[in-house]
């Protein structure tokens, strides 16, 4: 119910900007605003796209003004976003030049997107990292230039750790980046620590469904390629039983984070002194606005997921794309926004301000950049084992049908072999799920 008022207050903020905020800026500086073409772009604004917007409306004073329209990380769920934006867009997106859409959205919201072929040449393509551009295409049209990345990863409170005996050992192997789940779950026992020790969101959201996918991958990497979205399998029983075993049989993680997206696990995280936790490597950026304890923040250190022995390590990829609407009248200068979003300095700002991996080659092989950001050694390693969820215009329904059944699972009140056949099921008939289980 509070997410549906959320998202009903959002909508009505829009329609205010389009029918109340505009007439009214047009009426009190009719001089001068046929001058300037205002390009209204909707994303989550950080430190960094701040920055920029406003060096670029500097750049380009009188004549293009990029004016953004903020879905703050505190307000909005990511699926509150995506429903607010497609809501927008089906009424053909007045108000919205340019909006960013997380990758697994990419399909379906590429019907209200102006294919961007040709406004970009071979050379500006290979600029992009090919991991990044992959995710912008559909049906063989680039529909989308990637603006980020961000990939799975595990946090760790350095300073806890190392206050207990053998510290200093187990914190090496931790930082190996090379750990499996079999000796994690172990180190619960060597810490010897009743601090929350292994927290990630398990709640009903797409969050908790790429902690599953990093599972399922690490086993089968080819999964999606070979079952399709088919769970009566024993890789999906094992992969789905084991994010169970962690809260009810290892008791590694606590039952509470079945009721967690990912801003609540970090603040749960932080609040009760957690070991370890399962997030994205802008983290550290991510809550620099409105910081749940800056001292314990501090402490945080990044590190690897673990993976199976008898199988390879993997971790999400996440991140935004930038689409053009298609009912925008200002494409070419909204195109230039983007490209400016693309070229190097920006990218190094991303990177920079908001912990995000630039997604130009150039960052990664310049050795100017290496020279100045040392973790980026780190970042090529760790991408590695990057994954992408996989590509279907129906993703974000079934994805949503599996963290449905699959919390339900982690609650105990299903067993995971009847979550993985409702899940299948729901998902060959796109059954629409409710609790009515």
């Amino acid at each position: 119910m509070i997410a549906k008022i959320k998202q009903n207050w959002a909508f009505i903020f829009l329609v205010l900007i389009v029918f109340i905020y505009m007439p009214l800026y047009f009426f009190l500086f009719s001089n001068h605003s046929h001058k300037v073409t205002e390009i209204y772009f909707a994303d989550r604004i950080t430190a960094a796209h701040r920055i920029l917007i406003n060096k670029y409306n500097k750049m380009n004073e009188g004549k293009v003004k990029v004016i953004p329209i903020d879905f703050a990380n505190y307000d909005f769920s990511t699926n509150e976003r995506k429903e607010i934006l497609a809501r927008s867009l089906r009424g053909k997106g007045e108000g919205i030049d340019l909006f960013a859409v997380d990758l697994i959205w990419m399909q379906r919201f590429a019907k209200w997107s102006e294919p961007l072929d040709k406004y970009f040449t071979a050379d500006e393509k290979k600029r992009i990292l090919k991991v990044a551009l992959q995710s912008c295409y559909y049906d063989g049209e680039l529909v989308a230039a990637p603006l980020d990345l961000v990939q799975g990863i595990m946090y760790y409170r350095e300073d806890l750790i190392k206050k207990t005996k053998n510290g200093d050992q187990i914190l090496k192997l931790i930082a190996s980046n090379n750990i499996t789940w079999t000796d994690f779950i172990k180190l619960k026992d060597r810490l010897g620590l009743k601090n929350p020790f292994y927290i990630f969101p398990a709640t009903d959201s797409e969050s908790f469904i790429c902690c599953f996918m990093e599972i399922l991958l690490s086993i089968k990497p080819d999964y999606f390629e070979v079952n399709g979205f088919d769970f009566n399998t024993p890789e999906a029983k094992r992969a789905l039983q084991f994010v169970y075993d962690l809260i009810n049989k290892y008791n590694v993680s606590p039952p509470e984070i079945t009721n967690f997206t990912e801003v609540p696990s970090f603040k749960y995280f932080i609040k009760n002194n957690g070991i370890f936790i399962r997030g994205w490597q802008s983290y550290d950026k991510d809550f620099a606005d409105a910081p749940f304890d800056t001292v314990k923040q501090k402490c945080l250190r990044k590190t690897a997921l673990p993976y199976f022995a008898d199988g390879k390590p993997a971790s999400i990829f996440g991140g935004w794309n930038l689409m053009v609407s298609k009912f925008s009248d200002k494409k070419e200068e909204v195109v230039k926004f983007v490209k400016f979003l693309l070229d190097d300095e920006s990218q190094e700002t991303f990177f920079k301000e908001s912990g995000y991996y630039p997604v130009i080659n150039s960052f990664y092989e310049n050795p100017k950049y290496n020279a100045k950001y040392p973790g980026i050694s780190w970042f090529k390693e760790l991408m590695k084992s990057g994954i992408h969820r996989p590509a279907n215009a129906e993703y974000t329904k079934y994805s949503k049908i599996m963290s449905f059944y699959f919390t339900l699972a982690l609650k105990n009140e299903m067993s995971v072999t009847d979550a993985l056949a409702k899940a299948t099921s729901a998902i060959k008939t796109e059954k629409v799920v409710t609790k009515e289980y």
